[in-house]
């Protein structure tokens, strides 16, 4: 009967021991979702700011070229100014 009664606490141990891993791995697993959600939401927001940094550069690089322009048109019409001042 001895035998019995240790094999019973054994089992019983076993079937405590495999809820609480149960328990353990199922949170385990909620939190692995959790962290999942939390690297797609911000790929998605490193995507959205790579594209606004796009953009953002186009548009400085348009004004930067008009602003080159608007100088050189500056510069040579000075240059037109000075000729005739000379002249």
């Amino acid at each position: 009967m001895e035998v019995i009664r240790e094999i019973e606490n054994y089992v019983e141990k076993l079937i405590e021991e495999y809820s609480s891993l149960k328990e353990e791995n199922e949170q385990l697993w909620k939190e692995i979702e959790e962290q999942r959600k939390t690297i797609e939401k911000l790929e998605k927001e490193k995507r959205e700011l790579e594209i606004l940094l796009e953009e953002q550069q186009k548009s400085l690089n348009k004004l930067v070229s008009r602003l080159q322009k608007l100088l050189s048109s500056t510069s040579d019409q000075e240059m037109i100014w000075d000729a005739e001042d000379k002249g």
